[in-house]
């Protein structure tokens, strides 16, 4: 039997993270959203994929302290060929660069390069606007 289980990020921006889904081809809608998982079952969240594969969808809920959880029914989307560690790196990689980049444009700087290492990591050169 499955069920949702939660995986505690350190995400804490909501718009960033909505824009770090955009970015990635997600369609994440405006407001609280349902996701589904094992035999009908669903869970609103404040954030989420509703449809990620097969009906079954990631959403994102904030903890007591503002930090947002990936809530999922994890071993029906690993049926699916979806794995947790690996969407949600993907994920916390994208908020981290959507977090850094509106962070650093409101002190004045802009984005001079960006580009994906071979080793998966993310070089990101910002300059200050004069």
């Amino acid at each position: 039997m499955s069920h949702f289980t939660s995986v505690k990020t350190k995400m804490v921006d909501e718009q960033c993270l909505r824009n770090a889904l955009l970015r990635q081809g997600y369609s994440v809608p405006a407001g609280p959203t349902a996701i589904g998982g094992w035999q009908g079952q669903s869970r609103t969240v404040d954030v989420g994929i509703p449809n990620l594969r097969k009906g079954f969808g990631v959403g994102f809920e904030r903890d007591a302290a503002g930090a947002f959880y990936a809530v999922a029914d994890w071993s029906e989307l690993d049926k699916c060929g979806i794995r947790r560690r690996t969407l949600i790196s993907e994920i916390v990689q994208a908020y981290g660069l959507e977090a850094t980049v509106t962070t650093m444009s409101a002190k004045g700087f802009v984005v001079a390069d960006q580009r994906s290492e071979a080793d998966g990591s993310l070089r990101i050169v910002m300059r200050r606007v004069s």
